[in-house]
Formats: C-alpha cells, structure tokens, sequence
C-alpha cells in the first residue's frame, strides 16, 4: 500500500511541475511579447512548448514507465490520450509555424 501512495505522489509532483512549467511558459511569453517586444515567432514558441508540458502533465506515468513498454502499448482511445495527442500534434504545428514565421521574417 505505502508503494502504491509513493506511487500515487511521484505521478502528482510530475504532473505539478509540468503544469508549473507550462503556465511559466506562457507567462513568459505574454510578457515578453507585451513588454520587450518579443518576436510574433517567439511567443508562438513558448505557446508550443506551454503546449508539450500540458500534454506531459495529463499523463504523467509516462516518466516511470520503461520506453520498450511505453513503444509496445496499444492505443488508447480515452479522452485523455486523444487530449494529449492533440495538444503533442498543437505543439509539433506551432514549433513549426513558428521556424517557418522566423526563417520568412528574415
């Protein structure tokens, strides 16, 4: 039971903290881009990465799972995979957008 509660506590404080990183994130970028006239290529940079730690913080056992058994799974079709594979692809668009904005502002 205690291992289960150990558990149970490792996968809040993950969660925690990639919640904490992605509002940092965000917080971040929004004043940098209202105060110090940050580039439009680099809030949507922030936004992405804000967007891959939700995405990490909705599943967090992910860190204590090995990656052989994390590759071998089968999908998951709850809505919370379908929330995190869409926040991940979110991520993957804007990191993208942002390059592409970046190398055609210069």
């Amino acid at each position: 039971m205690s291992s289960v509660r150990s558990y149970i506590t490792k996968q809040l404080i993950v969660a925690v903290v990639c919640y904490c990183v992605a509002l940092g994130m965000v917080a971040y970028g929004a004043y940098e881009f209202c105060l110090e006239q940050l580039a439009v290529p680099e809030l949507i940079r922030s936004l992405a990465v804000a967007a891959f730690f939700v995405g990490m913080g909705l599943e967090p056992n992910m860190f204590f799972t090995p990656l052989n058994q994390v590759m071998t799974q089968a999908d998951d079709k709850s809505p919370k995979a379908k929330l995190q594979t869409v926040l991940f692809n979110l991520g993957v668009f804007l990191l993208i957008c942002s390059f592409l904005m970046e190398w055609l502002y210069d």
